[in-house]
């Protein structure tokens, strides 16, 4: 490996680069991750930042344009993410250079028995309107802040991603999302005395707030409440006079349209990779 990567804070001349602040909305949880802990941040201080998460198996990448078709140096940064060893590693780059990467990483990771499990696209959303108006409602239903030291709280939490995990693949992963979401500024749309929708949103930055999840029971579906909450949430970041953003998979039809129904527009496309041990 030519190219060298060092341990870089949140305070790094490479945050200033111009290139990189005009993808921050790509990149909103680089943004985040600077004003957190959880993660750490290596850069070769010009071109490239890689941030993986302490505890996880996140990685958020960051390359400017102009290393886009550097074969040799999309190789080394491959092989930098290889020797950081994260299991079931999940690579978020720009789309631009998704094609190259993903094969470059296929290739140097032969050794460590890596595969590539999965490949695919997700939008990414901006809402830059004004507050919604709410729907019409009922009183049938009401809304709550999640507390994660209220035990009725973190039972309504777990029924409802009990309820989800199958339909969602997070058999072998339940008990780290209830706690994910259990950590996150979290509302819930209770009926009859459960949890039938929710809307989570992540940690500021200068200038956007991203969406988590906005999740809707499959019994309860069609109704209005997913609308609903994602009202509530885009108002709620509103008031912060901060900008609405998520990450959406574009082959996800349903979320696809209850984003558009909201106001999101495109902004960008972002690429996830994911690999597991062979």
């Amino acid at each position: 490996m030519t190219t060298k990567f060092d341990r870089i804070s949140g305070t790094d001349e490479i945050f200033n680069n111009k290139e990189y602040q005009a993808d921050s909305v790509i990149f909103n949880s680089i943004e985040s991750a600077r004003i957190e802990y959880n993660y750490d941040m290596y850069s070769d201080h010009k071109n490239v930042i890689v941030i993986t998460a302490k505890k996880g198996h996140r990685v958020w990448l960051w390359t400017s344009s102009t290393i886009k078709d550097d074969t040799d140096k999309l190789i080394d940064i491959c092989r930098f993410i290889r020797d950081c060893k994260i299991p079931q590693a999940e690579i978020y780059l720009k789309h631009d250079v998704a094609e190259n990467f993903s094969d470059l990483y296929a290739l140097t990771t032969l050794e460590l028995n890596y595969v590539v499990k999965d490949e695919y696209s997700l939008a990414v959303y901006e809402y830059d309107g004004e507050k919604l108006d709410e729907p019409a409602g009922s009183d049938e239903t009401k809304i709550i802040r999640i507390d994660k030291d209220n035990q009725q709280h973190v039972k309504l939490v777990t029924d409802f991603y009990r309820a989800l995990s199958t339909e969602f693949g997070w058999d072998n992963k339940f008990e780290r999302k209830v706690n994910e979401y259990l950590n996150m500024e979290h509302y819930a749309l209770i009926k009859d005395g459960r949890m039938i929708a929710n809307a989570a949103i992540g940690s500021p930055t200068e200038k956007y707030l991203r969406v988590k999840s906005v999740a809707v029971l499959g019994d309860e579906r069609r109704k209005g409440y997913g609308y609903k909450m994602c009202v509530f949430v885009v108002n709620k970041i509103k008031e912060r006079e901060l900008t609405p953003m998520l990450y959406a998979h574009v082959g996800n039809a349903s979320a696809v349209a209850l984003w558009n129904k909201a106001g999101f527009k495109v902004k960008d496309k972002l690429y996830l990779l994911k690999l597991d041990n062979n």
